[in-house]
């Protein structure tokens, strides 16, 4: 962890929780919500959201359930030392693991010691934002989750309380190298080669603009690292996993005649690990990340800044959770968000964050220009960009670092982050809105065999 992140992270804890994610990469398949969900609703519990989401009959299944309870043995510290919220015993037999929505005035400082006393049966608690809402992270031993729904029920600190999300990157579709290949199919069909920066002809580079990718790390190679932070229990900084780097390649690899080249030539990229070394994650372990980006953002207006979010859940609803809150107060910060559409098939209005209405959603196409079976559709998608077959660069360990080829809406959508990065560079003031609506003007109408109600335009970086 930087020590940024430190300084206003008051614990931290390691949570896991279990409700089948996607990422953008193809063949995803999402397992239905439980059925045996333990029956708490809004009506009993008027501040739980999404209590659907619980599984009362699951430990912790990764990609192979929907359970946000865990078992687990607490320990009465974490790695930094920090003393955590233990309540008697720290032994537990199954925990579960959710987001309390704070007040927007609580102030953690003053206020967290004497909250914190309410509720000493916690077996595991964090304080996770500041910036993107008032927010905390907690676990609570499954035989005391309805007392305590009933106490925060009457606990004028806490507005409102849902599951914490389990995220998991399923194996990507395609991993073979081609080393010999530079321009991508994928940047030249949007219009990269004539773009302001002729990606592809060995110069150029994008200046004064930051892309953030919360993925699981940066590649050791051919791309401008400016800056890399760890949410993760990971020893590494860079990729195991091969995500990551597949995604910074394509929205910035250097213009270098060395390996492939992305969409915005070396433009500044903060990597920011949140998925380990296995491609997983928790939606609590993303709120930080966002919150810290908007923190930077705050501290630094001037910069332009867009974020890639190329993963997701499945939530079954319209209705926004704690992620999607999140998202929404990185834009409204002056953050562009780009997000992959997910590939289940299915309508992207109830996938989080490819949900929330004021970020750039991202369905796929492939070489032929017809839409990608996997991607997700519908009124939310709102471009279409390159996603079937897609070179970029790989890590090193999975694969060429010179070209790796992935499928999947999470490889469709830094063509568009790129495409976001490549437009404030030349108007740096502009509100994501406006970046929004200059990628809509400029998109061309070439997609074919989409779903009724989504958009058959692709994104085209040919005027910036």
């Amino acid at each position: 962890m930087n020590t940024s992140f430190e300084r206003y992270s008051l614990f931290v804890a390691i949570l896991t929780m279990v409700v089948l994610a996607f990422t953008g990469c193809a063949n995803d398949t999402m397992t239905a919500v439980s059925d045996d969900a333990p029956q708490f609703d809004e009506v009993n519990f008027s501040k739980l959201r999404h209590a659907h989401l619980l599984d009362s009959n699951s430990d912790r299944m990764g990609k192979g359930g929907t359970a946000a309870l865990r078992e687990a043995t607490v320990e009465p510290t974490d790695d930094s030392g920090l003393v955590l919220g233990t309540g008697g015993d720290a032994t537990v037999d199954a925990d579960v693991d959710l987001i309390l929505g704070l007040r927007d005035d609580f102030d953690f400082t003053l206020e967290a010691s004497k909250f914190l006393s309410r509720y000493k049966f916690l077996s595991r608690y964090k304080f996770l934002s500041r910036y993107a809402f008032n927010g905390m992270a907690v676990s609570v031993d499954q035989a005391l989750l309805d007392e305590f729904l009933r106490q925060i029920e009457s606990d004028p600190d806490v507005e409102w309380v849902e599951p914490d999300i389990f995220i998991g990157l399923p194996g990507q579709q395609g991993t073979s190298s081609n080393s010999h290949q530079k321009l991508p199919w994928g940047v030249e069909r949007i219009g990269g080669v004539q773009s302001s920066t002729v990606s592809g002809d060995g110069d150029g580079q994008i200046m004064g603009v930051d892309l953030v990718v919360l993925d699981s790390g940066y590649p050791q190679h051919n791309i401008n690292r400016t800056a890399a932070t760890n949410y993760t229990e990971s020893n590494w900084l860079y990729d195991m996993y091969g995500h990551g780097s597949h995604v910074a390649g394509t929205a910035g690899a250097c213009d270098n005649n060395y390996g492939v080249v992305g969409v915005a030539p070396c433009l500044s990229i903060w990597s920011m690990k949140v998925l380990d070394d296995e491609g997983e994650s928790e939606i609590s372990t993303v709120v930080m990340a966002l919150d810290r980006a908007i923190e930077r953002k705050l501290a630094n207006p001037g910069r332009p800044m867009v974020i890639n979010m190329s993963f997701g859940a499945t939530v079954g609803t319209t209705e926004y959770n704690a992620l999607d809150l999140a998202v929404q107060a990185a834009i409204d910060a002056g953050i562009t968000v780009v997000i992959a559409a997910g590939n289940e098939g299915i309508d992207a209005s109830t996938i989080t964050p490819a949900h929330v209405a004021d970020a750039i959603t991202v369905g796929a196409y492939d070489v032929y220009n017809r839409f990608a079976y996997f991607s997700n559709f519908g009124p939310m998608v709102d471009l279409q960009a390159p996603g079937v077959d897609i070179l970029s660069t790989g890590n090193g360990q999975k694969g060429s670092w010179k070209g790796v080829l992935m499928s999947g809406t999470s490889t469709a959508a830094p063509h568009v982050a790129g495409a976001a990065a490549l437009y404030l560079s030349q108007h740096p003031s502009a509100s994501p809105a406006e970046v929004r609506e200059a990628l809509l003007a400029n998109a061309v109408d070439i997609v074919h065999g989409a779903p009724v109600n989504t958009t058959t335009r692709s994104v085209w970086v040919g005027n910036f």
